[in-house]
């Protein structure tokens, strides 16, 4: 559990660096208005399942109402956020061409 807090952490550090770098505009294509929410929801998703994962660190392993489903889906969710921001490189950089 501590391996997988500490990669959601450095995820959500990667989440908050994009949402800051982004610009808002209401007439901006829909693949970047795609790529704006899934930095967006993928930081919610990471925060979630990163303070999930930390209440569970310190409650007893008996009684912890905190299931690994609690932690893994929100924590895929981010995962799979990141990816389709990393296709955003790749869609990035065939535009530029």
């Amino acid at each position: 559990m501590v391996s997988l807090i500490s990669f959601l952490a450095i995820l959500l550090i990667f989440f908050s660096i994009d949402v800051r770098s982004r610009v808002s505009a209401s007439s901006k294509p829909l693949q970047l208005r795609l790529f704006e929410w899934a930095s967006r929801i993928g930081g919610m998703a990471t925060a979630l399942a990163l303070a999930l994962g930390w209440a569970d660190l310190f409650l007893p392993d008996r009684s912890s109402p905190i299931h690994v489903a609690f932690v893994a889906v929100p924590g895929s969710v981010g995962v799979l956020c990141a990816i389709v921001l990393g296709l955003e490189m790749l869609w990035q950089r065939c535009d530029s061409r």
